[in-house]
């Protein structure tokens, strides 16, 4: 059966990855923050759940409050960074 993923809306067959596990508790963090309107019972694609868990894994410590502050972070500066680009033209 052909699925289209609710959170990049590509088109997947098999069947998407549900999840109710509470190690996981962390990637649904993450992709809430950047899809609100996700619903997890819809679940990901295999390519969302891969591209969330490495930035899981990439944060310090190893967990998604950490992610999501990086993320804070870095959204901040490009914000800051494009002001100053802006103002040299």
């Amino acid at each position: 059966m052909e699925y289209r993923c609710a959170v990049c809306g590509t088109r997947v067959s098999g069947d998407m990855i549900i999840y109710m596990d509470h190690t996981e508790k962390h990637i649904i963090d993450l992709v809430k923050h950047d899809h609100p309107d996700w619903v997890e019972k819809n679940g990901v694609c295999q390519k969302c759940f891969e591209y969330y868990k490495a930035e899981l894994k990439g944060a310090p410590f190893g967990d998604a409050p950490c992610a999501l502050r990086m993320r804070k972070v870095t959204k901040f500066l490009q914000i800051i960074s494009n002001a100053f680009k802006g103002g040299k033209k």
